[in-house]
């Protein structure tokens, strides 16, 4: 049976797709109209060194390929992402959960702050999750690239299988009573980290199985954080202390 491929779009997920050399890319196509634009040059160079066959095309092909606006230029024909089965991760010092965060934005967010802060290993549910879409690796900027990801569990199977593996779960909720920093003083060794959606935040089942309920103090007049912000605080002050 013959592979499925896709098209990503954006310059910087198609150079990163490219550089992370984890999946097979058959084709890009860059904006004709913007050889003078240095991110355009520099990719083509970089295409042209990996051997990447490259066809340069007007605007127009470009939005057909993307069925977007947002190409900024730059189309990939790739291969499907290649997910990790969730028990490989289960030697990692740090994982995330998104549990039911539905916009791509936001999980392409976070995932880009995840992969800069050293987090590798993010754990997508089987449902009401975006799997890596172009839109999710658009958002990313490419980071999904270079991470570990796993969709094989749901999000309350992710944590029983992480707490009987020695994770510490840490779930952030407005009415934690714990703080981050209280967290961060303990040091765990292997800690899993749970973002809930904006709309129904994490399941009450994992609230009640976390270690940690933890709430980032808010002093403004703004009643809530948007849940990739509220997600780079928390994979900040709860990197592992070696990254």
């Amino acid at each position: 049976m013959q592979e499925s491929y896709h098209c990503l779009y954006g310059i910087n997920p198609v150079f990163e797709l490219i550089r992370g050399g984890r999946r097979p890319v058959r084709q890009i196509w860059l904006n004709e109209g913007g050889k003078a634009n240095p991110r355009l040059r520099k990719l083509a160079q970089f295409a042209a060194e990996r051997q990447v066959p490259l066809e340069w095309c007007d605007k127009m092909k470009l939005f057909e390929l993307s069925g977007t606006r947002e190409h900024q230029g730059a189309v990939a024909d790739a291969a499907p992402f290649p997910y990790t089965p969730f028990s490989e991760m289960l030697e990692a010092p740090r994982l995330v959960l998104l549990d039911s965060i539905e916009d791509p934005h936001n999980v392409g967010a976070i995932m880009r702050t995840a992969e800069v802060l050293g987090w590798k290993n993010i754990l997508l549910p089987r449902r009401n999750s975006p799997m890596v879409l172009p839109s999710v690796a658009k958002a990313a900027a490419g980071a999904c690239e270079h991470l570990n990801i796993a969709v094989n569990c749901s999000a309350n199977q992710y944590v029983k299988i992480a707490k009987e593996a020695g994770y510490v779960i840490v779930s952030l909720d407005g009415a934690g009573k714990s703080s981050l920093e209280a967290v961060r003083e303990t040091q765990p060794e292997k800690l899993l980290l749970v973002v809930g959606g904006e709309d129904s935040g994490v399941s009450q089942f994992i609230l009640m199985n976390s270690d940690h309920v933890a709430a980032i103090p808010q002093r403004g007049k703004v009643n809530s954080l948007n849940a990739s912000v509220a997600a780079a605080l928390a994979l900040y002050l709860l990197k592992a202390q070696d990254v």
